[in-house]
């Protein structure tokens, strides 16, 4: 499997170990995220050096936040210009905390 899965108390930080990121992987992660449903993801994508596609991915994470979950990807700083500038991309792990903050805040001045 090319991910690893660490639970944190508010959020999954998926962290995924190959140099290529292909659709199949996006399966992949489908799959694992049906064992950890309704749950925010960090996606850690730093050790990739190339995307075969976003797209497919784009559109999960999309669903995902569509959904009311955060999902962030963190990706080199170089290749965040492949990601669609709406979604939320970061490219370190204290930025994607950062980002989470945001999240959480909004969500529960949206409930008041």
């Amino acid at each position: 499997m090319s991910f690893k899965v660490e639970p944190k108390s508010a959020f999954l930080h998926i962290k995924f170990g190959e140099d290529v990121f292909a659709q199949d992987d996006v399966k992949e992660l489908k799959a694992l995220l049906t064992k950890h449903a309704n749950q925010h993801v960090f996606l850690n994508l730093t050790r990739v050096e190339e995307f075969e596609d976003t797209e497919v991915l784009q559109d999960f994470q999309a669903d995902c936040l569509d959904a009311h979950l955060s999902f962030i990807l963190i990706v080199r700083e170089s290749l965040m210009n492949l990601f669609d500038e709406d979604l939320p991309v970061v490219p370190t792990f204290q930025e994607a905390e950062d980002f989470f903050d945001m999240d959480e805040i909004q969500r529960k001045l949206m409930e008041e």
